[in-house]
């Protein structure tokens, strides 16, 4: 399905779309622009569906494979027609670890960036104090 025209289509229902089954599948912006090849500021101007530009039908056939859905899926949300009725299985129980794992991973990374507690020494010329308390140390009685 291609489209010639500009009228009649509905881009807030596609940035509804896209901001449902992201939520569906707990995906990021920066997940979703990494498995579609779409920018990062390309898939916002479609999430808020308010954007003069029009994208063009493979930027769209891209984010619906990388959200599951058949090629066209964005197309015929965009031109108003009952998008197909695709039931898309869940993720392998491993990825869905992976996912969780990754999620975690980044909210501890950042974490640790304000658990860090300074001492005297002071900083050691590459951006880092060189003084951090790492804890405990293991070899005192």
């Amino acid at each position: 399905m291609l489209r010639d025209t500009a009228t009649g289509e509905d881009w807030p229902a596609v940035g509804q779309a896209v901001n449902v089954r992201m939520r569906e599948r707990r995906i990021t912006q920066q997940a979703l622009a990494a498995a579609s090849g779409v920018s990062v500021a390309t898939l916002r101007e479609l999430q808020r569906g308010t954007s003069r530009r029009r994208a063009q039908d493979t930027t769209l056939i891209a984010i619906a494979r990388a959200l599951g859905w058949p090629d066209d899926h964005l197309l015929t949300v965009l031109l108003g027609e009952p998008p197909r009725v695709v039931t898309v299985p869940p993720l392998p129980i491993d990825q869905q670890i992976l996912e969780v794992l990754l999620r975690i991973e980044r909210r501890v990374a950042d974490l640790g960036v304000y658990l860090r507690v300074p001492t005297a020494g002071g900083d050691d010329g590459q951006g880092q104090s060189a003084g951090y308390d790492e804890g405990p140390d293991p070899t005192a009685a």
